[in-house]
């Protein structure tokens, strides 16, 4: 059954790429009408995250940021899902890197790099990244429970040049290329929510206690790697660019967990500049702070 529900997936994506983009806008625009409006999708999910994000806003500013965000992620889903039919120059003009030359230099040092990023903007779009710098670059990723719809996530990712490591074996890999004296460029999704078992750290991501994986940071020090954060706009529909911004050439040179706050506190201020294009139907705030504090005496 998982098999035959992938073959009409693959048949439906195949079949999406083929349109012009004006027509996949219009098909866009009929899934947030079903979204927003008929199935409510995670509706409430989103506003509350919102007004516990954005108490000082009016319900009116609210309701339009909202609105935008489902706008938004009816192009992100289209988007995602065709993307691994571009051809290299037609996905290139999907993203504009703004400054690959910081990468580079790295790259020329012969730096590893740990590369932040958050659900926000097109963050699939990433996939295009091994075309515009020297990095070589690996993914961390979850594998789907669906064996068929993963295989046709990682050919997404894969695309153009991407190489994905499942999480539990990402260690490891990176040692390796450590141990080989292979600069890589390793992206890593910084927002991510941690099982309830693997919480660590807590801090305040827009203005709420958020618990915060520390893979990125523990890696860095280890490895002795950069740090950069990606930052994704959005254009216009269906266009992007992506700036990189440096947090560290060597984690030495900054105190503990402070990797971590500043990739926090680029995203949030990222998230602030445009609220719209995060992805606020995601459950990020599942966790209870006081909660936490009670059952580990804090």
């Amino acid at each position: 059954m998982k098999f035959i529900a992938y073959i009409f997936a693959y048949a439906f994506v195949w079949l999406l790429h083929l349109l012009p983009e004006r027509i996949l806008f219009l098909l866009s625009d009929l899934l947030y009408l079903l979204m927003y409006h008929v199935a409510g999708y995670r509706k409430k999910v989103v506003y509350t995250n919102l007004e516990k994000a954005f108490p000082e806003y009016e319900k009116s500013e609210i309701r339009r940021i909202a609105k935008k965000f489902f706008h938004h992620l009816s192009d992100l889903m289209l988007e995602s899902a065709v993307s691994h039919f571009y051809s290299e120059s037609k996905a290139l003009k999907k993203i504009t890197y703004k400054n690959p030359e910081l990468l580079n230099e790295l790259h020329g040092k012969g730096k590893q790099v740990m590369a932040v990023l958050g659900h926000y903007g097109n963050w699939e779009y990433m996939s295009t990244l091994a075309l515009a710098i020297d990095y070589p670059v690996v993914a961390i990723y979850k594998p789907l429970h669906n064996k068929y719809m993963d295989r046709m996530m990682q050919k997404n990712r894969n695309t153009f040049g991407v190489i994905t490591v499942p999480m539990e074996k990402i260690t490891r890999r990176l040692i390796e290329y450590h141990k080989s004296n292979t600069p890589v460029l390793t992206l890593n999704l910084g927002d991510q929510r941690p099982l309830y078992r693997q919480i660590q750290y807590w801090t305040k991501f827009l203005g709420r206690d958020t618990p915060m994986f520390l893979g990125t940071e523990k890696l860095a020090r280890k490895l002795d790697t950069a740090v950069v954060f990606l930052k994704i706009r959005k254009l216009k529909r269906g266009r992007y660019e992506m700036e990189a911004e440096l947090i560290c050439e060597s984690p030495k040179d900054l105190e503990p967990l402070e990797i971590t706050n500043r990739h926090v506190a680029i995203l949030e201020d990222l998230i602030r500049e445009e609220p719209a294009y995060w992805l606020w139907s995601h459950k990020r705030w599942k966790h209870s702070y006081e909660k936490y504090q009670e059952e580990h005496g804090e």
